[in-house]
């Protein structure tokens, strides 16, 4: 490596993964001499490392105690969630009403392809579903001039998108999160957008009810105990009434 700065920000973009990916997961403890030996570097660029992604709350560093892997708050999560179905209802209502060209449309129903060869596949790559399920999801925020707000989603939803890869890679439902897709791209198409709230509503707390009923009985121990949980299933029962 070219420096201990270059040596600092490529632990640091490869844990960040393996953090947001799950390969290293909620509560395990993260060393520095396994770092260090991994990476074949002294501690100044492993500790700088673990201190930026403490700041953004990926891990936790407690004298004596050692550093760990940040656990999953769901309250969080149940907010986060909120916060997008309700914002991008409107963008795609937005999206829906500026008449999207064939081009566009193609550009969606290309990407559904591209999910269904994906999910039929006998092992599923999950970073590369959550990559076109991303791609999917930024088409109507590009096409109403909102790339800018979906990079402030991605910037402030690092506790979701640890949740999502767990959702992917414990429930394993493809097929719903493809219909969930289809079921948009058919409103969008049929410029229905009396349909779009309850629609991504839906599918955006789906993975909710997964772990509800599997992931959180397994993965316990990945989790803070959320507070708000009785809260938010009532309010989300709008979407499956």
């Amino acid at each position: 490596m070219n420096s201990s700065q270059d040596a600092g920000t490529i632990i640091f973009e490869t844990l960040k993964n393996e953090l947001l990916d799950l390969t290293i997961k909620p509560g395990q403890e993260i060393s520095e001499n396994e770092i260090c030996q991994r990476f074949n570097v002294t501690r100044p660029p492993v500790r700088t490392a673990l201190r930026r992604l403490s700041d953004m709350g990926l891990v936790e560093i407690k004298p004596y105690y050692g550093t760990h892997a940040s656990l999953l708050n769901m309250d969080k999560v149940y907010q986060i969630i909120h916060m997008r179905t309700v914002l991008e209802a409107n963008i795609i209502c937005e999206f829906i009403n500026s008449n999207p060209s064939a081009f566009i449309i193609e550009e969606l129903e290309h990407n559904i392809r591209l999910q269904e060869i994906l999910t039929a596949e006998k092992e599923i790559d999950s970073t590369q579903f959550f990559n076109l399920d991303n791609q999917l999801h930024l088409i109507w925020y590009r096409e109403r001039n909102c790339e800018h707000i979906w990079n402030m989603i991605q910037e402030q939803k690092i506790e979701y998108t640890r949740f999502r890869m767990l959702d992917y890679k414990n429930t394993m439902s493809y097929t719903s999160m493809v219909s969930g897709h289809k079921n948009l791209v058919e409103a969008i198409k049929q410029h229905d957008t009396d349909s779009i709230p309850k629609l991504i509503g839906r599918h955006l707390h789906d993975g909710i009810r997964r772990t509800n009923e599997d992931v959180l009985k397994e993965c316990a121990h990945f989790f803070i105990p959320p507070l708000q949980k009785e809260f938010w299933n009532s309010y989300t029962q709008q979407y499956y009434n």
